[in-house]
């Protein structure tokens, strides 16, 4: 079986690191509710301020397809539109091997 990975990042202006941290968490609670939703969270990045990591395994593309049709993700998205987001990058892979580190 194939999972679905998302790597993101998002760099927010520093005046509006609270309100992307409470957007992010409810993002993240509500996701987590998903049929298909393996993993999916936000952090903060240790080494860059203002940054956050996003990180998400889905079972399938169909999945994740339902994930983008939900209220929350266009909650989230009319959210991130009031924020001052710097910088966004988010990358979609296909994991076909996990082992155990």
């Amino acid at each position: 079986m194939s999972l679905i990975a998302i790597i993101g990042q998002y760099d927010v202006h520093p005046e509006d690191v609270a309100m992307a941290s409470d957007l992010m968490r409810t993002m993240m609670n509500e996701t987590h509710r998903e049929q298909g939703c393996v993993h999916y969270a936000f952090s903060a990045d240790l080494a860059t301020a203002n940054r956050f990591q996003l990180s998400e395994l889905w079972e399938s593309d169909e999945a994740l397809a339902a994930h983008f049709r939900t209220t929350h993700m266009a909650t989230f998205r009319a959210g991130l539109g009031q924020l001052r987001v710097n910088r966004r990058v988010v990358r979609r892979y296909k994991a076909s091997d996990a082992a155990e580190l």
